[in-house]
């Protein structure tokens, strides 16, 4: 994982692609964060995310943070406070603080999805996702400002189920 680097002075906080530390969340998924919130004085925190075919989160809400997403490769169903729309790349989508949200890669490959939490702060629960038992998601999502209130949203899938199978999905 990339270290914060707090000390810097120049001002500029510069990540750089060669220095990025990637790290797995859940099955096929993995993430890296260009930006820690302690580098910036905890205003943002940005992550980058490589998305497995047909997969996304659970609906949930932030209490405390906006979210913006940017579609860097791919194509994404968003869904936010009700409304419905998909997203292609160079995409930027804002979501409120208590908007209900989610979304799912539409692809049958991976995509990238970047995503920006204002203010910052919940840099450590992704790093926490892939070492922590899918038992107790809901309660260290919780404790970093995620409240799941539905299942994932669905894609439409290839008819071999070849995708879906590898995920534990059937429909």
């Amino acid at each position: 994982m990339m270290e914060p680097s707090s000390s810097n002075d120049s001002g500029a906080v510069v990540g750089r692609a060669e220095d990025l530390a990637w790290f797995d969340t859940m099955p096929g998924e993995r993430m890296t964060l260009r930006v820690h919130s302690v580098d910036v004085g905890g205003a943002f925190t940005i992550v980058e995310a490589d998305v497995p075919a047909f997969t996304g989160p659970p609906l949930h809400y932030h209490e405390e943070r906006e979210e913006i997403f940017e579609v860097l490769d791919g194509r994404f169903r968003f869904l936010c406070a009700g409304d419905e729309f998909e997203a292609g790349p160079g995409t930027s989508v804002v979501i409120p603080r208590n908007s209900v949200h989610g979304w799912v890669n539409l692809g049958a490959g991976p995509a990238r999805l970047l995503f920006t939490f204002v203010p910052g702060g919940i840099d450590d629960f992704f790093p926490l996702i892939g070492q922590t038992p899918p038992d107790r998601w809901l309660e260290l999502g919780r404790e970093h400002d995620i409240w799941t209130v539905g299942d994932p949203m669905v894609a439409d899938q290839p008819s071999d189920g070849a995708v879906a199978s590898q995920f534990g999905r059937t429909s």
